[in-house]
């Protein structure tokens, strides 16, 4: 019971701090624009700095995003002006670099025992041809979020798939599922995947024909601006290796965007865009399908398919109590500095548990 108490204790506290900006953000000068997304009229194209055409996204981009193309050819982002960005060509990347490629490859990436992996949707309304690309309610996207967890589960893992709505599909969307990612990591999921499609109005920039079927391809998206944006890079890359060994053209790169995308409040943690709304549904979920594969090999199996009891890096679960904890050191500091006495913290944090109790 009383293990129970500290546990909503904490809990109420991470609720707390999520209510205020993410990491890197001020309070009131968050540029909603740029984080609405996954809109045709939100649509970038981004070149190199002889003209020719590398990329199309519809999240924001910004001075100082960087891309991992399929051939793992990197770029940053120099120059945006409205709907045309330049980058410039970094050379190729290793994506192993700081791993034994042999390791890399065949040691879990989460501690051995359950399998856990949590799902949930920010843009609930995301559809694809030959509807409506966007649907009040439930989207064609939770279908693909379906079969995401249906293929896990396949291969004995449980999957946390929350159908919570978090519209309009507008700035404030990452901000309420802010609270449904605060949920889910409460059950100590190994990873978190918020699944979304993307918008470019171009259908061959993410078809491919990979084993043997025409599917749309995965980009997998992490924040610049949290506090585990070295655990995701490394997570997102690990992923993305193990992928082209299984099913090469799987992953169609990894977009490294200004922002958090919520992945500030927890490790092991990315968004994934499965096609873009000019695709057909049916490729997203045969994508999803095969995403599973790599996804599981790299939690949970060694190359061979036997699973391991080596782990590398911090799964959610081994981490949860850490950042509960300094969730609460911040909040205690943040309402010190605030309130300018003990008594102040006090008075704000028994307002909040007030509330949150009712």
């Amino acid at each position: 019971m009383k293990k129970i108490k500290v546990r909503k204790l904490l809990l109420f506290l991470l609720l707390f701090l999520l209510s205020f900006p993410a990491y890197g953000e001020k309070a009131g000068e968050m540029n909603i624009e740029e984080i609405i997304g996954h809109r045709e009229e939100d649509v970038v194209w981004v070149y190199d700095q002889e003209g020719s055409y590398i990329f199309g996204t519809a999240l924001g981009v910004s001075i100082g995003d960087r891309y991992i193309d399929e051939e793992n050819i990197e770029y940053e982002i120099i120059e945006v002006k409205g709907d045309r960005a330049i980058c410039r060509q970094k050379g190729k990347v290793d994506l192993l670099a700081d791993i034994d490629s042999d390791l890399a490859l065949q040691i879990p990436l989460a501690a051995a025992g359950s399998k856990v992996v949590a799902l949930y949707h920010t843009h609930n309304d995301e559809s694809y041809i030959p509807g409506p690309v966007n649907i009040e309610g439930e989207g064609e996207i939770h279908e693909v979020g379906e079969a995401l967890k249906k293929a896990l589960e396949s291969k004995g893992i449980t999957v946390l798939k929350s159908e919570n709505l978090h519209l309009p599909h507008d700035g404030a969307a990452y901000e309420r599922s802010r609270a449904t990612v605060a949920e889910l990591i409460q059950k100590a999921p190994d990873v978190i995947f918020d699944i979304h499609r993307d918008a470019i109005p171009r259908k061959e920039e993410y078809q491919k024909e990979v084993d043997g079927k025409t599917i749309s391809q995965i980009r997998l998206v992490v924040g610049r601006q949290n506090p585990n944006h070295k655990v995701n890079d490394q997570f997102a890359r690990r992923l993305k290796a193990i992928a082209d060994e299984l099913y090469p053209g799987l992953i169609k790169g990894i977009f490294y965007g200004k922002g958090s995308y919520n992945q500030h409040v927890a490790p092991h943690s990315l968004l994934l865009e499965f096609g873009t709304h000019v695709t057909s549904k049916e490729q997203a979920i045969a994508s999803a399908q095969l995403f599973a594969e790599p996804v599981s090999r790299l939690l949970y199996s060694s190359k061979n398919g036997e699973e391991g009891n080596k782990s590398e890096g911090r799964s959610i679960s081994s981490t949860i109590s850490w950042i509960l904890g300094i969730t609460a050191i911040g909040v205690i500091l943040f309402l010190f500095i605030n309130e300018g006495s003990i008594s102040g913290v006090g008075e704000r944090l028994k307002k909040f548990f007030k509330r949150e109790l009712k």
